[in-house]
């Protein structure tokens, strides 16, 4: 009479072989989001130097430029859930008098029922600065611009891009 086989072995080799698998393609999907590392769908453009005069305004414009395919939410998203872009400044002693966005384009993608409030292609977000009465010492002005950019299928996860504008005397 023949022994049968408890299966053990077949089921170890079995689990293993899964093990191997979710392995592989847990290493595939991290190389695939790994592609998207330093991907940017939007970048801000360098900006030339900003002259100062002490105890005057100034107006700082902010370009930027949007991949071809791609879109980013406006400022004021028509929907509450949707991230809007975002332009803030680390310039102190200098006092931020305003923002201002460009008008929003109205788009209807398939996949929304609503019509959503985005910038494309290329945009300008200009402040106005009011310097301090006294000689401010700044070499460069620090900025932030938050966004999250989308194309007609999907979005990617939001990006801050860190970037700079020289001060001139």
């Amino acid at each position: 009479m023949k022994a049968r086989s408890s299966g053990c072995c077949d089921w170890a080799r079995l689990a293993g072989k899964l093990t191997a698998c979710a392995c592989g393609l847990s290493l595939a999907a991290a190389a695939g989001f790994g592609q998207f590392a330093g991907f940017s769908a939007a970048s801000v453009e360098p900006a030339p130097a900003v002259a100062l005069t002490p105890g005057a305004a100034v107006e700082v414009p902010v370009s930027v430029r949007i991949r071809k395919g791609y879109h980013i939410n406006s400022n004021r998203p028509l929907e509450d859930y949707l991230i809007p872009t975002k332009l803030s400044w680390d310039a102190a002693p200098l006092v931020v008098v305003s923002i201002d966005y460009p008008q929003a384009e109205e788009i209807s993608p398939s996949f929304s029922a609503k019509p959503l409030a985005v910038y494309s292609s290329r945009i300008v977000i200009r402040t106005r600065f009011q310097a301090p009465a006294a000689e401010t010492g700044l070499s460069e002005l620090k900025g932030k611009f938050r966004f999250q950019a989308c194309d007609d299928k999907s979005c990617l996860p939001p990006q801050t891009i860190d970037f700079s504008t020289p001060v001139r005397r």
